[in-house]
C-alpha cells in the first residue's frame, strides 16, 4: 500500500510540474492605456500634493503627455495622434532644458525622422529610420553644429 501511495504522489507531482505555465504578456506601445482627456481638457498626476508628475492635454488631432522629474524639471514630452495611440513623437530633454532627442515611433519601433542634440542645443545627428533601420542620408555634427560627417544607409546598412 505504501508503494502505491508513493507512486501516486510521484505521478501527481510529475503531472503538475510537467505542465506548461504560460502568461499572456500585453505590450503597450504608446498611450493606448492612458486616460485621455476630453478636447481642451487637462489631466494632471502628482508625486505629492504640489509636485506634478505628468500633464496630459489634447486637441482635436493629438494627445500630448509631458512628464516631469520630482524636482519639477520637464524630462519628456510625447505627442500621439488621436487616431492611432500606438504611434508617437517623443521629445526628451537635457537637465538644462535643451532637447536631447526627437524621435518618431510606430508600435514601439523607431520609424521616421530622428534628431539627437548636444547639451548646448546644437544638432548631434539627424536622419531617418524605417522600422529601426537607418535609411537615406545621415548627418553628424560637432558641438558647434557644423557637419563633420555624412553617411548613406540602405535597409540599415552603410553604403557610403
Amino acid at each position: 500500500m505504501k508503494k502505491i501511495l508513493a507512486l501516486i504522489i510521484i505521478l501527481c507531482s510529475t503531472i503538475t510540474f510537467g505542465q506548461e505555465h504560460t502568461r499572456k504578456i500585453k505590450i503597450t506601445y504608446g498611450a493606448e492605456k492612458e486616460i485621455i482627456p476630453k478636447i481642451g481638457d487637462t489631466i494632471k498626476e502628482y508625486y505629492s500634493e504640489k509636485k506634478v508628475r505628468k500633464i496630459k492635454f489634447r486637441n482635436l488631432a493629438k494627445l500630448t503627455i509631458q512628464e516631469f522629474k520630482e524636482s519639477g524639471e520637464i524630462y519628456k514630452s510625447t505627442t500621439f495622434p488621436i487616431e492611432n495611440l500606438k504611434n508617437k513623437t517623443l521629445t526628451k530633454y537635457h537637465s538644462n532644458g535643451n532637447i536631447v532627442l526627437i524621435a518618431n515611433y510606430k508600435k514601439g519601433i523607431v520609424n521616421g525622422y530622428f534628431q539627437k542634440f548636444h547639451s548646448n542645443g546644437k544638432p548631434m545627428k539627424t536622419g531617418n529610420y524605417l522600422e529601426m533601420k537607418k535609411i537615406g542620408e545621415w548627418k553628424y555634427f560637432n558641438i558647434n553644429g557644423v557637419v563633420t560627417k555624412k553617411e548613406n544607409y540602405e535597409n540599415g546598412k552603410l553604403i557610403e
